[in-house]
Formats: C-alpha cells, sequence, structure tokens
C-alpha cells in the first residue's frame, strides 16, 4: 500500500504540479507590475546582436524569472534531482528551455552541455548557488563556463515591494499578487580564458560580491521605494 501511494505522490507531482506551479507564477505575472534596472541595455544587447551569454540569479529569487525578458533564447539549467525535474515542467509550459546538471551534483556533463549551447548562440541560465547552497555562494562552475566559453555573465537580482520570504536554505522570495516586482541586471563580467586557479577564484569572489551588492540594492529599493544609483 505505501508502494502504491508513493507512485500516486510521484505521479501527481511530476504530471500535475508543474501546472498548479504554471497557473500561479501566470497569476502573479498577470497582477503584477515589473521594473528593470541597473545595466538593463547591457543585458539587452546579447539578444539584439545574437550573441551568447550566461545569466545568474540566487535560487531563492527564481519563481519570477521566467517573466524577465532575459529569459529570450535562453537555456536553464536545472538540477538531477526530482524538484529539478517540476522546475523544467514548469518552465517549459512557458516555452523556455532546459537542461540538466548543476555548478555542483553532475558538474562535468552540465558544463558540457552549457558550452555547447552558448556556441550555438543562446543564453545559458543557472543558479550559482544551487540548488543545495550555501546560500548566496557562487560555485566555481560558473566561472568555468564563462572562462571556456568567452561569454559575459550578467547578474541578476530579483526582489518585490511585498512578498513572503520563506525560512529556506535558500531564503525563498514569494512575492504577492498587485506588489512590484523588480529585475536588477549587474555589469556583464568576461572572465579571462588563460587564468590561474587563483585567478579563478578572484573572478569568483568578484561575481559573489557584486551579485551580493546588487541584491542588497534591489531589496532596499523595494522596501524604501528610494534608488540609489551611486
Amino acid at each position: 500500500m505505501a508502494t502504491l501511494w508513493k507512485r500516486i505522490r510521484n505521479y501527481l507531482t511530476i504530471h500535475f504540479l508543474p501546472y498548479v506551479g504554471f497557473i500561479i507564477i501566470k497569476f502573479l505575472g498577470w497582477t503584477m507590475r515589473f521594473e528593470q534596472k541597473g545595466e538593463v541595455e547591457a543585458a539587452s544587447r546579447f539578444d539584439k546582436e545574437g550573441r551568447p551569454a550566461l545569466g545568474v540569479f540566487w535560487h531563492g529569487h527564481m519563481l519570477m524569472m521566467v517573466m524577465s525578458p532575459f529569459r529570450e533564447n535562453a537555456f536553464v539549467m536545472v538540477s538531477r534531482h526530482r524538484d529539478g525535474e517540476l522546475i523544467s515542467r514548469i518552465i517549459r509550459l512557458f516555452g523556455v528551455r532546459s537542461f540538466r546538471g548543476s555548478t555542483t551534483r553532475g558538474g562535468f556533463s552540465a558544463l558540457k552541455e552549457g558550452l555547447r549551447i552558448l556556441k550555438r548562440g543562446y543564453k545559458v541560465v543557472l543558479t550559482p548557488d544551487g540548488p543545495r547552497g550555501p546560500r548566496y555562494t557562487v560555485q566555481m562552475g560558473v566561472i568555468e563556463m564563462a572562462r571556456l566559453s568567452g561569454a559575459p555573465v550578467v547578474p541578476i537580482a530579483f526582489s518585490s515591494t511585498k512578498k513572503k520570504v520563506f525560512s529556506s536554505w535558500d531564503r525563498f522570495i514569494f512575492p504577492y499578487p498587485f506588489s512590484k516586482g523588480v529585475f536588477y541586471y549587474g555589469t556583464p563580467l568576461w572572465v579571462p580564458r588563460d587564468i590561474s586557479r587563483d585567478e579563478r577564484e578572484v573572478w569568483r569572489r568578484r561575481l559573489e560580491k557584486q551579485m551580493r551588492q546588487i541584491t542588497e540594492k534591489v531589496e532596499r529599493y523595494c522596501e524604501t521605494g528610494q534608488w540609489e544609483e551611486a
């Protein structure tokens, strides 16, 4: 009986929950107002010029990322866990393609697939602290993909004026209907190909620092309504 219930639960999770997730995100998208800040022109330039780019955002910011224009011409890296399959099916309903792997587990095969996608001129989008953290920590796999591909890394942060922040490891953000959602695009980073391991760590820290800075900036803006350009 327990085995049968497990099979039913797994079936519902994979075949029913994606539609629930799609409806929830779609409803939020209909009711919310969205704003783009930061290096918006730089982030959109790659689509205009048909050039590849590597978009990165924190795991806890993922829910509304399908509403960002950066999703166009992009493949999203999702984990090999069961929740990764659920995410893959949800974003597919939005017309967004995915491939499996992470910056840690299944990293080598994901790296090869990411490089292949970037070589074809598409964007690759991933969570550098996913799928299990530590929170707000960039994994080295992102730097390797950027270094080997020559594609720039575009840091992205998201927040909203009214939201629920869960107590999960990633501090998952669930925006409330009729709130304002804000996407912030950081300065693109080009990681040199011929650098030492120590230099790769310098670039990893540089990306992590910028992502934490833009996260703090967008959170402050959503809380106060005041934008700090400096």
